[in-house]
Order: C-alpha cells, then structure tokens, then sequence
C-alpha cells in the first residue's frame, strides 16, 4: 500500500514539476496581449523579440486566431512556430516584417490566411498549410522568398505573389488549385519554372498572372481540358523569349486541342508534349 501511494506522490510531483518549468520558459505576458477568452493573439506588445515558438508558451499554445496587424512592423522578429491549434491569421498580420529564419506551421487542418499577411516582409522560404485560398498580396513584395512549398491550396489570390523577385519555381502539381488571380505571379524576374495541376481544367489564368516574368523559360501544364485567360496572363514577355509549354502526352490529340483552344492558339508555335 505504501509504494502505491509514494508512486502517486512521485507522479504529482514530476507534473508539478512540469508545470513550474513551462510557467518558468514562458513568454512574459506583458510582451503580448490576448483577447478575453485567450484564443485570439491581438496585438504583439514587445517590438524587439526576435523569435517566438508559440507552441512551447503554456498560453500561446492555446491561440487559435492571430489578429489584424498583430505583428506588424516587427523589423527584429526572425521566426516565427505557429501554434498546433492555429485557425486563422489576419489581415497584415506579420506585414513587413523581417521572418528571414523560419516560418513553421504546425497545423494539420485548414488555416485561414488573410490580405497581406506576409506583405513585404523578408520571409526567405515557406511550406505552406492547408487552406481554401491565398489572398491577394499575402506574399506581395516578399523579394527575399525563394522557395515555397504548397499543400491544398485552392485559389491562388491577386498579386498573392507579386514581385517576389527571388522566387525561382512554382510547383502546384500536389496543390489542387482552381483559379489564378490578377498579377499573382506577376514581376517574379527570376521565376523559371511553373508547373500547374491538372485541377486546372477550365479554369482561369487571371490576367497579367505572370506578367514580366521575363526569365520564364518553362510552362507545364497538366489539365487535360485547357484552362482559359481572363485578359492576358503573359503581358511583357518577348516573343522571342517566350517559355515552352509542355502538355501531357496522352490522350493523343491533347496537344491539338490546346493549340486549336481559342485562348491558346495565339502561342501554339510554344505548346509541345512533355519530354
């Protein structure tokens, strides 16, 4: 009878002593202010934090919402660990911000994402969360991103990724998208490569998408019925420099369905099938 109850105590004990270390490595709570019920990070006291993991904070774990410009100016915060109950972030949340280090989801469901999130801040690489849209501008203006990793994306917003300068390749292929907007893409200058899903069939490339985008030099398109323009996708890429668009092999007749497209045609002399 004595050893059970001095396991037990033992067991109190060590979670007490948990406790006490968790209550001793968190964030001091004038650094931040939460809403009434703490589940919402509203507003980002402390402008000289460099990093927060706010998975490993006793409070901050339990946030779910990120409010409207909660960190944004933060010029010294370099990385950021997202919360695993994480739901949404707001508009402008970490809006020119400096995130040159790490951007760390760690939520498995779908995450609401705001206009300008991200807007030029120094992000250098991301991989994305599920999500039903990017918004427009999330990432405008980001010239230091580089790589980015998609999961569920859905629609890709206006300007999401507007002169993000840096940005080398675009991989959807996994990222089930249905839509481009206006300028998403647009004055990328180093972007190469693109390569679309095949949840691309019929549906729209906005216009200007990779406008001046003038170091393309591969388009890979994967829908199997052509995906229309709204205006002109391609706006301020020579002729003479104009990407390939490569198209799947099969069915047979798919590459002459794309150069007879009445979207397409126009740039039939590019359209070959993937190698």
């Amino acid at each position: 009878m004595m050893k059970k109850v001095f396991f037990f105590l033992l067991i109190a004990m060590v979670l007490a002593s948990c406790r006490k270390e968790d209550s001793h490595s968190d964030i001091p709570a004038s650094d931040y202010r939460l809403s009434d019920d703490g589940l919402t990070l509203i507003r980002w006291n402390n402008r000289n934090t460099p990093r927060i993991d706010m998975q490993a904070d006793s409070k901050l774990r339990e946030v779910n919402t990120i409010g409207e410009g909660a960190f944004k100016g933060c010029e010294h915060l370099r990385a950021v660990t997202f919360s695993d109950n994480l739901k949404e972030i707001g508009a402008e949340a970490f809006a020119e911000t400096d995130l040159s280090e790490a951007l760390l989801f760690n939520s498995y469901s779908n995450v609401v994402l705001g206009e300008k999130a991200f807007y030029h801040s120094k992000i250098r690489e991301v991989v994305l969360p599920k999500t039903k849209a990017l918004p427009n501008h999330i990432f405008a203006n980001c010239k230091h991103l580089k790589e980015v990793t998609f999961k569920e994306t859905g629609l890709i917003g206006e300007g999401a990724f507007y002169a993000c300068e840096a940005l080398e390749q675009v991989d959807l292929t996994q990222a089930g998208v249905k839509g481009i907007g206006k300028e998403a893409f647009a004055n990328c200058q180093r972007l190469k490569k693109v390569l679309l899903s095949v949840t691309m069939n019929l549906k729209p490339i906005g216009d200007k998408a990779f406008a001046h985008c003038t170091s393309l030099k591969h388009l890979t398109i994967l829908a199997l019925y052509p995906p229309y323009f709204e205006g002109d996708p391609f706006l301020g890429i020579p002729k003479a420099t104009f990407p390939k668009i490569y198209v799947p092999s099969k069915p047979e007749d798919l590459i002459d369905t794309y150069k007879r497209d009445p979207y397409w045609r126009a740039l039939a002399d590019y359209i070959q099938v993937i190698p």
